[in-house]
């Protein structure tokens, strides 16, 4: 096994397009939630988040083949991010930000701790 050097990874071509591809499936999750489910804007959401989830399967494949983590997505209303299941080490987390009347961002807390996993 390769040791993970997660600032290195995150460097990466690999490691870009998993977090892009996390943040994508974020982003569309939350599209889905605000259309009725069987509209033509759920679906198509719905669709693209499908996508998100495969791809990130063939990532949690390799993560855990290179470098013997088994990581998982997870998100709240406060943050997203690849945490491992027993919630001690993470790969990446993004929090949530509120801009006043703007809509909601997000801010980039890089590796954080404690928060829950839902693989």
């Amino acid at each position: 096994m390769l040791e993970l050097n997660k600032e290195k990874f995150l460097e990466t071509e690999l490691g870009r397009e998993l977090k892009y591809c996390i943040t994508r499936w974020d982003k569309v999750l939350g599209i889905c939630s605000r259309y009725q489910w069987g509209t033509p804007e759920n679906r198509k959401a719905k669709a693209a988040a499908d996508k998100c989830q495969v791809q990130w399967e063939v990532y949690q494949m390799a993560l855990r083949q290179f470098y013997g983590v088994e990581y998982c997505f997870t998100r709240t209303d406060e943050y997203f991010g690849v945490v491992t299941q027993d919630e001690e080490d993470w790969l990446f987390k993004v929090e949530r930000i509120s801009s006043g009347d703007k809509a909601p961002g997000i801010k980039d807390f890089g590796h954080a701790t404690s928060t829950t996993c839902s693989a």
